[in-house]
């Protein structure tokens, strides 16, 4: 027979796996310097950008690319100057993020920690409903309130930035943009103004 007090064990032990299991999924957010997008089937995106400054400001960024697996850590293609391999994966606090020549990326060896090659721990800063990452690709992206050129505001994001993806609905998208001192913008674009982040061919 099963007693009360066993029965409360259970449950509890149920609870900390289910706890464990999210704990150890990737999602999307932002972990310190890195923006990531897991979209519901499981595509991954992501962006890296980190700065350093003394007497020259010196910047390290990058993009990543990769597909959540039965098993961690999942792989990702990155890239800047070089398209480099390496491997993502949740931990407790974030994410695990493995490069083992990710300071060979473009501005990367004098900013980056040198533990990129065997595993940076990055903490989760905040949790989004990104469904993955683009950027801009025209000059000027206006926001609008609505899916609606009617209802543009006085603000923009420019080219080049990177933003994250909410919603898409009749040539419109809903992003997110984070700017370099965190803070975020939300609206729609034109999905015209927006191209995906694809790896440049080898």
């Amino acid at each position: 027979m099963t007693t009360k007090a066993t029965r409360i064990v259970y449950s509890f032990s149920l609870l900390m796996a289910a706890f464990s299991s999210y704990a150890t999924t990737l999602q999307s957010g932002m972990y310190e310097g890195l923006l990531l997008a897991v979209s519901p089937t499981g595509n991954i995106t992501g962006y890296y950008s980190e700065s350093a400054e003394d007497s020259v400001k010196r910047t390290c960024t990058f993009f990543l690319t990769g597909h959540v697996s039965a098993q961690q850590p999942d792989k990702i293609t990155s890239w800047s100057s070089s398209v480099l391999p390496g491997y993502i994966a949740a931990n407790s606090t974030g994410v695990t993020l493995t490069l083992p020549d990710g300071q060979n990326h473009a501005g990367c060896m004098s900013v980056l920690m040198p533990e990129i090659a065997t595993g940076l721990e990055l903490d989760t800063t905040q949790q989004t409903r990104w469904q993955t990452l683009m950027q801009v690709s025209s000059p000027h992206a206006y926001l609008s309130t609505t899916p609606d050129a009617a209802t543009r505001r006085k603000a923009w994001i420019v080219k080049g930035d990177v933003v994250g993806v909410i919603e898409r609905q009749a040539g419109w998208t809903k992003v997110e943009f984070v700017n370099g001192s965190g803070k975020t913008s939300l609206g729609w674009v034109s999905s015209n103004d927006l191209q995906p982040l694809t790896p440049p061919a080898s």
